[in-house]
């Protein structure tokens, strides 16, 4: 029913917008795309050109950096494209993509950090090797093929139709009994040897000294008084689609106040929620907002009790084996929206709470936390990160 105040719609008209836009999708993805890549790959391959794409982001992400490194010390001539689907119109997304399947045309590696349905609208050329390197360790909420029959996800003739991960030549994950999930998730061929347990390429710096001993001097930048209490991060993750994604609303920080001499809580959004999170004047000298002083790594590193609720940043925490709470708050709805590979309420390696009282109750009592189930956690999910993971991936770029 129309609202009191609302313009009347046109009749017709929504429908024939969408119409129109999966017309042109369907004509930019099955002609305009196909052609630009025939006619790029008429060039001779370049068996050390590297591209790497940046789906969303503006900068290079840390899921590239040690790889990007890596191969351009083994002589690789690396190159970027960033896309910024997120933030962008359909002219300029277009305009970019035309311009990365020039680029990628010649390239011997093509390496990803995220679904791309761009990669799907040709056929690889041979000699050229398509890179998945998953962003997320672990396999947690539903995503791709896993989610088609969910409100999150695109509908499963969508997915056939505009697939993305058809060309891939290797998919890398973060341990062997997940292979499963990734090659649901991407519509691949189960044991087809594309899915390999190599292990995530960022999560190689939770090994090195150096890169820690680093996090804690950026924690001591915050001008924090950290002395005699405990730190504690809270990432939550985001709600809602990509282009409108929302933030966790059921943090009462006021709620943290007997917390004050214990804990400094060091809170962080999902980087697709542009709405800070709001900090009573109250809290402020024992609870701050992260931004760009430290990255999500850092805070990692550098923390003694993690707080979060469907983020998969409980798998790169397993690797400190230090205890986990679960504010899980809105878990129905969630449960609803996309799903989990695992039942939630079973496999996650500490307390869910339903209510900032439930939280702050398990808060008292971390010391108690399930130190086996935490191992174990580690063990199933994160067999392949340690330590050495990019050389791993880079050993499998550099053979013929």
């Amino acid at each position: 029913m129309r609202q009191a105040g609302q313009p009347r719609p046109l009749p017709g008209r929504s429908k024939n917008t969408q119409m129109l836009r999966e017309f042109i999708k369907r004509f930019v993805f099955h002609i305009v795309y196909p052609c630009c890549y025939g006619i790029g790959r008429l060039k001779p391959l370049k068996k050390k050109k590297a591209v790497f794409v940046q789906t969303h982001g503006k900068i290079l992400s840390d899921n590239f950096e040690l790889l990007y490194q890596k191969m351009k010390e083994e002589g690789y001539d690396n190159r970027i494209r960033f896309l910024r689907i997120s933030d962008s119109g359909w002219g300029s997304i277009i305009r970019r993509s035309i311009g990365l399947l020039f680029e990628i045309a010649d390239a011997g590696v093509i390496l990803l950090d995220e679904s791309n349905s761009l990669m799907g609208s040709f056929r690889i050329r041979e000699g050229s090797k398509v890179i998945q390197l998953w962003h997320a360790c672990g396999a947690f909420k539903k995503w791709g093929y896993s989610v088609a029959d969910k409100s999150f996800g695109d509908d499963a003739e969508s997915l056939m139709r505009f697939s993305g991960h058809r060309n891939y030549s290797l998919v890398t994950v973060s341990g062997e009994q997940i292979c499963w999930a990734y090659e649901e998730a991407f519509g691949l061929p189960v044991g087809g040897n594309i899915v390999r347990p190599l292990g995530v390429s960022r999560t190689d710096v939770f090994f090195d000294r150096g890169r820690r001993q680093e996090a804690f001097r950026k924690l001591e930048g915050l001008n924090l008084q950290t002395e005699g209490r405990q730190i504690v991060a809270y990432l939550p993750t985001f709600r809602g689609s990509i282009a409108k994604a929302e933030g966790a609303k059921g943090f009462d920080v006021q709620k943290l106040l007997p917390f004050r001499k214990r804990y400094v809580f060091l809170i962080k959004n999902h980087p697709f929620v542009k709405e800070p999170f709001e900090i009573p004047a109250s809290c402020r000298d024992f609870v701050t907002q992260i931004g760009t002083q430290m990255s999500v790594e850092d805070m990692l590193m550098t923390a003694d009790v993690l707080i979060t609720d469907y983020s998969s940043v409980i798998f790169e925490f397993s690797l400190m084996q230090k205890p986990m709470l679960f504010y899980a708050y809105d878990y129905d709805d969630y449960d609803l929206e996309r799903g989990f590979y695992y039942p939630y309420r079973d496999f996650v390696p500490g307390k869910i709470s339903e209510n900032m009282d439930e939280l702050t109750e398990s808060l008292k009592r971390i010391d108690e936390y399930d130190k086996k189930k935490l191992s174990d956690f580690r063990t199933h999910f994160m067999s392949g990160c340690d330590g050495h993971a990019t050389d791993r991936i880079l050993e499998f770029i550099t053979a013929s």
